[in-house]
Order: C-alpha cells, then structure tokens, then sequence
C-alpha cells in the first residue's frame, strides 16, 4: 500500500479516525493525503473577500493550514511520514471524496463516523453510507467510542463466494504488517446447513489462493445476521470487522444484503473495513 486518503471535517471523531490512517502509514511506509471537502462558500463566511473566487482561495487557504496543524498535533517531529494536503470545494461532501479519492490515487479511505441512534444515522450517516455504494477503493470506518488502535484481532464475515476471496486478499495486504490473527465467520439460517465438503472447499480455495497461515473458520447459525454479528463481535474482543457490500439478488440476499454493510456501520463499537463487490470485480 502506497497512499492512504483520510477524509476529515475537522470534527473530533475524524481525528479519531486520523490515528488509524496514521497507524497504516507507518507500518506501510505509504503517504497518507488527507482530504477537506467544503461547500461553496458565501460572504457571510469571508466578508471581507471582494468575490467569489477570492473566497474561494482564502477557504482552501484555511482549510490546507487546518490540516498541516492536525497532521503536526498527531505525530511527532521526528517522524519520517509525508502527507499531503488536498482540498476541494463541493456542495456534495460524497462526489468531493470521489475526486479526492481520484486524484489522490489512493488505495483506501479512512472516515471517522457517528452514530447510533436512528436520527443520528440520519443526521450524519449518510455520507458513508452513500460512499459504501461508490467508492472504488475499500473504507476504513472508524467509529466515534473507539478506545483503541488495533488489529490484532479481525473477523471477516462472508457468504462462501469467489467475491469474497478478493476482498479477503486485499484485507491482508492491508492488515499483514500486524500480524492478525483471521477468523472467517458465515452466517446460516438453521434449516440451512452447510456441508462439511462446502466448508473443506472453501478453506482450500483460501490456503491455495491466498496462502495466509492464521486465518480460522467459524459457522453460526442464527435468523438474524447483522444481530449474530454484533453478539460475535461483543463476546470476542474483535478489533476489526470486515464486510463485502454485495450487489447481486441471489440466495444470500436475505443475509448479506447491501443494506447489512451499512447498518453494522453504524451499531458497531469497532472499525469496520467495506469493500463494494461492484468494484472489487472491475
């Protein structure tokens, strides 16, 4: 991994989330670019400014010292990490990431998000949420209770599908430099048993292609995915989740279907690491 984009709005969560792109950055060696996205601004922000153009400038002005000072408040002088700052004016925070994320050449986004309570995924869970549909590189999630930088421990929760294998393999080429420990976990329905030949398929599909030696699997069986994952999670100490957003109709609809990716991202207490399978297979 080569560069990291950190997407903030200079709220307190986001710097939150700063930690983590800065954890990956190190132990990759990566560039990290952090990102502001503003709306257009109005006399009312810059009075003084004689037109519209030069309030434009002064708010990139503002925006890339606000950055270059939260880069400095979180690492140390004598740290060999490059940043880059990059701030683009959109009146929509989600196609401002998409540029970003274009121009940066960035092969993952970092977010800080909010949230648990229905109005509070109203009031600021859309913008992820949207992101989760459109981003062409994976989305670091971090939630705004995190009391820890870890990734120690990490679940992956998967359908058994070629798709998922992909994202499995980019998981670990983002998560090998910590050396985590991989438990694999499917979800089926009681009257939806999974053969053991099934299973035994999968593991030898995950030992050939991707050759990772501390990766478990694990079934459970339960009605309700989203809730079995969040009770996996709670009894286990996870430090990260791992999620393919899907975006097919089939036979796992009813338990991975696109709308679980966003819903864990918001009930979870952990980082939850999405990749869109859309453009996972471009």
């Amino acid at each position: 991994m080569k560069n990291i984009l950190f997407a903030t709005d200079f709220s307190e969560n986001a710097e939150r989330a700063l930690d983590f792109a800065l954890n990956l950055a190190r132990n990759h060696g990566a560039e990290i670019t952090m990102l502001h996205v503003f709306d257009i601004p109005t006399s009312w922000n810059y009075p003084h400014a004689e037109t519209a153009l030069e309030m434009e400038r002064q708010a990139v002005r503002n925006a890339e010292k606000n950055l270059a000072e939260l880069f400095q408040n979180h690492t140390r002088s004598d740290e060999i990490l490059r940043a880059n700052y990059l701030v683009i004016g959109n009146r929509s925070v989600v196609k401002g990431i998409l540029e970003g994320i274009e121009e940066s050449g960035a092969e993952i986004l970092i977010v800080g998000t909010k949230g648990e309570s229905k109005v509070k995924e109203l009031l600021v869970g859309s913008t992820t949420k949207a992101m989760l549909n459109d981003s062409p590189v994976p989305i670091l999630a971090i939630p705004e209770n995190i009391t820890k930088v870890s990734f120690k421990k990490v679940v992956f929760a998967s359908d058994f599908q070629t798709e998922d294998l992909r994202a499995l393999t980019q998981s670990i080429s983002f998560l090998e430099p910590f050396h985590p420990e991989i438990t694999i976990i499917h979800i089926s329905r009681y009257d939806d048993i999974v053969s053991a030949e099934f299973v035994q398929f999968f593991k030898s599909q995950i030992h050939d292609l991707i050759k990772y030696p501390n990766i478990r699997i694990e079934i459970l069986y339960a009605d309700k995915t989203g809730k079995s994952i969040l009770n996996y999670l709670q009894q286990n100490q996870v430090d990260l989740l791992i999620m393919l957003e899907k975006d097919r109709k089939g036979l796992w609809d009813n338990l991975f279907h696109p709308d679980l990716v966003k819903k864990m991202e918001f009930h979870s207490h952990i980082p939850v690491l999405s990749f869109s399978e859309k453009h996972l297979l471009h």
